[in-house]
């Protein structure tokens, strides 16, 4: 478990989804789990991570330097040396902690490889002058598991630290280790009375049983003195701290495999996300091949040619269009544009293209509601039945086409009004024609070529190659 505070939310999730299948009362054991481990303060993870507090030039720095063995945090006179928090952490650290300092807005990093589960995090000073820092520095220390408080000789009776900052934060004690640095300028044999005089300071504060390492982290005659005990502690504490996370580790794990049971999902895994992608894309395709399939784009496309014969074809191609849309012509076999377009359309109906489309959704539910079983697959067949699927879908294709608006109807093209005056020529033609014909009979045997005749023929040609043209374009 590299990072338990993901699982942890992981399992939150599960107890609400099981809650929802089961009632409270049957997972509330569970619940209780999580919640626990939610109460925990500091950080969920194997790693731990120290804050070192205090006043302004108390050694923070220093004694960081110190634990790394090489100068990793800026120490000099003027104060405060650090004016925003600096984290050393391991070259590879747990996710968590990462998202950790993510959170709290600690953006200075250094790596290191000595103490792989120790982050230590450098902050500003509490006595700062900068007021800033003192609202970061208690937004920080809920969220760590340990704070190093390091004072010095001269100010370990300081006013705001015990005031503003240990006394109000006593119940966080179980946290809390302190530092009694620079012992180097304290005279010989008076270390041990400093320190107890620095334990009954903090008991008046509310800390009944204080740790307190005395040491100097950075003394001007030699190497750090006393440093290592801290580091040692520290150790220790990484030690505990794992064996707890592995105890969180096996409660989660636990607490899975109740959730399962209560809820009767037992399976080793449904592995939806790989089953459900190429039915997805198989609905999907189906799904458009029938929405904007050929016998759309047909009957879309016979209805276009009508409206040209209609608006092309002159006065004859209306009385035949009137005809059509009558009752002779329907008892004819004659079928009215919108008529086909309903004829396409009845593929919606069960039994058709749409049940074919959606036959693979149908069969993914019912394989996944009986490898899951229990509670959760009762659910699943109730809310993701084959109706209740069609229903969505169909649903959902009709609010998208009423977003969309009326069906576009072709627009006829303005040329065509020039064939259908055209076309009233052609019919005058043809009439004067005929009436030429009636009127003199000789002349349908008069020569080789009867003139009225051609004359009817030819207008005919050109009414029927213009309506032709119209329909094509």
């Amino acid at each position: 478990m590299r990072d338990p505070a993901a699982a942890l939310d992981l399992l939150d999730l599960a107890v609400a989804r099981a809650a929802d299948l089961v009632g409270e009362e049957a997972v509330s054991p569970y619940a209780g789990t999580a919640r626990d481990a939610r109460r925990r303060t500091g950080f969920l993870g194997a790693t731990v991570v120290v804050a070192l507090a205090g006043g302004t030039g108390s050694g923070k720095s220093s004694l960081l330097n110190a634990l790394a063995g090489e100068e990793v945090a800026p120490t000099g006179a003027v104060r405060p040396t650090t004016d925003r928090p600096l984290a050393w952490v391991p070259a590879q650290p747990e996710p968590g902690i990462v998202r950790l300092l993510d959170d709290l807005g600690v953006d200075d990093r250094i790596g290191q490889e000595r103490y792989p589960e120790l982050v230590v995090l450098d902050l500003p000073d509490v006595d700062s002058v900068v007021a800033d820092h003192r609202t970061r520095v208690e937004a920080l220390l809920p969220r760590v598991d340990a704070v190093i408080w390091v004072v010095d000789p001269e100010k370990y009776h300081d006013r705001v630290l015990h005031a503003d900052y240990l006394a109000r934060l006593a119940g966080y004690q179980s946290q809390f280790l302190f530092v009694l640095n620079q012992i180097d300028r304290i005279p010989a044999g008076e270390v041990e009375r400093v320190v107890a005089d620095l334990v009954e300071a903090l008991q008046e504060d509310g800390i009944s049983d204080p740790t307190v390492f005395a040491l100097a982290a950075d003394p001007p005659d030699g190497p750090p003195r006393d440093v290592q005990r801290l580091a040692q502690h520290l150790e220790e504490w990484a030690d505990v701290k794992r064996l707890a996370v592995e105890k969180l580790a096996a409660d989660l794990r636990a607490t899975a495999t109740g959730l399962a049971e209560v809820t009767g999902v037992t399976s080793a895994g449904l592995d939806f996300d790989r089953r459900w992608e190429p039915v997805r894309m198989a609905t999907a395709g189906r799904l458009a091949d029938g929405v904007a399939g050929p016998g759309l784009a047909t009957a879309a496309e016979r209805a276009g040619r009508n409206l040209a014969r209609r608006k092309a074809g002159g006065p004859l191609a209306r009385v035949l269009a009137a005809l059509r849309r009558s009752r002779l012509g329907r008892a004819l076999g004659a079928r009215q544009d919108d008529e086909e377009m309903a004829r396409v359309a009845r593929r919606w109906t069960p039994g058709g293209w749409f049940d074919g489309a959606v036959s693979g959704l149908d069969q993914l539910i019912t394989d996944l509601s009986f490898e899951a079983g229990g509670a959760f697959g009762t659910r699943m067949r109730a809310e993701f039945g084959a109706t209740e699927v069609e229903g969505e879908i169909r649903g959902s294709i009709d609010a998208a086409v009423a977003a969309g608006g009326p069906a576009p109807h072709p627009s006829p093209a303005r040329w065509w009004s020039l064939i259908a005056a055209l076309q009233v020529v052609v019919l005058l033609t043809v009439a004067g024609s005929a009436v030429w014909a009636w009127a003199r009979p000789s002349s349908l045997s008069q020569g080789r070529w009867p003139l009225p005749l051609l004359v009817g023929l030819a207008a005919v040609a050109v009414g029927v190659g213009a309506a032709r043209l119209a329909r094509v374009t």
